[in-house]
């Protein structure tokens, strides 16, 4: 459980002050030796310069995740609505209703599609101060309607338009429909590059299929390249550096002027260097010619200067699609250079005033640290752990379950009794991580799983693993730790649980809920609250 300690230091004011007063001392013993190798290697000069260009590539690597995965997140939980709801791409009101919100909030999603099978679809997008609606509810016999509606969801205007145009053969669908028949556990899948037929121009679409007993249906969401473009240009990449994107054949995207450039100059990726300029075109060259790596970084010349690029796909998936990296190497050496004594001053100064912090943080902090919450169990000695945890009571990191799986009013097994104590595993998986004692009774009386029948300890770890697949998902599983401990001569379940690293929903038979901890409580969020918190907390 070595990744419990953090997240309960970002717990309160005095872990909040631990935890910047440890980051700073990491900063300052990596400036120290940094600093004392740039003296005393000759060659770190150069190495300097790739973790330059290694730290821009970083930085586009988050930006574009944090640009994707919300609206990977959107997808799943759109789809989800969708099937609940069993709608159709003719239930235009009903979709406007799911989809409009999402739209809204979600700025980089440039539009959502739902189709099926049958050459049915239903197209969502923004347009201007209105918003625009493509549906197709026919499938192959009938027209596309184009209706525009206020902000209210009141339709403004409609139009039946001919359009050739079948969802069916677009880049988003068939990957969809691809993904059904693979089972590597992926419930989307990102399209390559392909230009919008709405919008006319580039980007890419997530996607996700699903078989109803009508046929197949398919729900996409696409975000435009000149969002990414955005994203990665206003990034701090240091003097000269600059992000560009491009195509694994090596055509770099440029969006071009749309008051002089034509419509031959205005393609998907531009080869005209005005647009996509020689420095891009230069990086490409060379890093195809190093054998289009993806995690190795690669040293070119353009324009008279020499430079480091990194590069990598925009997604797993959507591997023709790239962004690269360019750096001067020139700005990290030329500063090396000059500035050589000052590096070697401020190496050791750096390195004194680490040592005098750590010293800092162990006297200041040494009581503080005793009082952190408990979020593992002590092997040496579980059973006076154990009764030290349940005499505090239940808490943010403490919540305590009668029985795994049995009513104690009934006598019999209950669904609501596992979705208690699956809901509190949720919520420590989504907050700050905590621990789930099951046979204890809210008081604190141990009353042991004798209740809950299991034959055998075996019989019992395997429920508890079979209701974590089916309710949270095998791939949360990592996060949790499920052992039986004896105490007062019964056998109770702890659940050693850390803070996810993604959110963490709970299925169940009404669809999908997720909650956090609040004091000794699990709380459900609603949809809207729910996405702030995501995007504050992933």
């Amino acid at each position: 459980m070595k990744h419990q300690i953090l997240p309960a230091v970002l717990a309160g004011p005095i872990r909040g002050r631990l935890f910047r007063d440890l980051v700073l001392l990491v900063l300052v013993t990596v400036g120290a030796v940094v600093g004392t190798n740039t003296v005393l290697i000759n060659g770190l000069k150069q190495d300097l310069a790739a973790s330059r260009i290694d730290g821009a590539i970083a930085l586009v690597r988050d930006e574009v995740r944090n640009l994707l995965t919300p609206v990977q997140q959107q997808l799943l939980i759109i789809r989800d609505a969708l099937r609940s709801a069993d709608l159709t791409p003719k239930d235009t009101r009903a979709l406007n209703e799911h989809l409009m919100p999402t739209l809204s909030h979600v700025r980089q999603i440039a539009g959502a599609v739902y189709a099926t099978d049958s050459g049915a679809e239903y197209f969502l997008r923004r347009d201007g101060k209105v918003w625009m609606t493509r549906a197709r509810p026919a499938g192959d016999d009938g027209p596309f309607v184009v209706t525009r509606w206020s902000d209210t969801d009141e339709p403004l205007s409609s139009t039946s338009v001919p359009v050739d145009h079948d969802p069916r053969q677009r880049p988003w669908y068939r990957a969809a429909v691809e993904r059904l028949d693979q089972a590597d556990g992926t419930p989307f899948v990102w399209s390559t590059p392909y230009r919008f037929h709405s919008l006319d121009e580039p980007g890419i679409t997530v996607s996700s299929g699903w078989r109803e007993n009508d046929g197949l249906r398919v729900v996409a969401l696409d975000v435009t390249l000149a969002s990414v473009v955005a994203a990665v240009n206003h990034l701090p990449l240091g003097p000269g550096g600059r992000g560009f994107l491009f195509t694994e054949t090596g055509g770099v995207y440029a969006a071009g002027d749309p008051a002089t450039d034509s419509n031959d100059q205005r393609d998907f990726y531009s080869a005209e260097q005005r647009l996509g300029g020689p420095l891009a075109f230069d990086a490409v060259a060379a890093w195809q010619s190093a054998g289009e790596p993806a995690d190795l970084l690669v040293r070119f010349e353009s324009g008279g200067r020499e430079w480091w690029g990194g590069f990598l796909p925009l997604s797993a998936q959507a591997r023709d699609g790239w962004v690269g990296v360019a750096i001067p190497v020139s700005e990290t050496l030329g500063i090396l250079q000059s500035r050589w004594h000052v590096v070697a001053i401020t190496a050791l100064a750096i390195l004194a005033l680490g040592i005098g912090l750590a010293l800092l943080v162990v006297r200041r902090y040494s009581n503080q640290l005793r009082d952190l919450p408990k979020l593992a169990i002590d092997r040496q000695d579980p059973e006076r752990d154990l009764f030290d945890l349940i005499g505090r009571g239940e808490g943010t990191h403490l919540e305590l379950k009668s029985t795994m799986r049995t009513n104690l009013h009934t006598g019999k097994p209950g669904k609501e009794i596992e979705l208690a104590w699956l809901k509190g595993v949720a919520a420590f998986l989504n907050t700050e991580g905590g621990i789930l004692l099951i046979g204890v009774a809210d008081d604190g009386e141990v009353l042991g799983l004798q209740a809950d029948a299991f034959t055998n300890d075996d019989k019992c770890r395997l429920h508890f693993k079979s209701l974590i697949h089916q309710h949270l998902g095998p791939e949360h599983a990592r996060f949790l730790r499920f052992e039986l401990f004896s105490l007062d001569g019964k056998q109770i379940g702890a659940v050693e649980c850390e803070q996810a690293d993604e959110p963490v929903f709970l299925r169940h038979g009404k669809g999908e809920s997720f909650l956090i901890r609040n004091g000794p409580s699990s709380i459900e969020l609603p949809i809207s609250r729910a996405l702030g918190y995501i995007r504050g907390h992933f």
